[in-house]
């Protein structure tokens, strides 16, 4: 049993970070990068949005450049 409350209290400690930044400032920088993040996010949608109901006879290179739009507002792996 010991051991077994000695391995909890090592594994919540290493969940901790230690720092020198006020909670107030944490919170208030995890929710602007909450809101950046969030804004990156509905661009991302949106430009895959057009970028799959593009029509027209432009239609591919539209097509191509809202690709490459969507993909470095969130970059990811293919």
């Amino acid at each position: 049993m010991k051991n077994h409350v000695r391995q909890i209290e090592v594994q919540e400690a290493s969940r901790t970070t230690l720092s020198d930044i006020d909670p107030q400032a944490v919170r208030n920088i995890s929710g602007a990068l909450n809101s950046l993040l969030a804004d990156v996010f509905a661009l991302y949608l949106k430009t895959k949005n057009f970028h799959w109901h593009m029509s027209g006879p432009h239609f591919r290179d539209y097509h191509l450049l809202l690709d490459d739009h969507g993909d470095s507002a969130l970059p990811h792996d293919r």
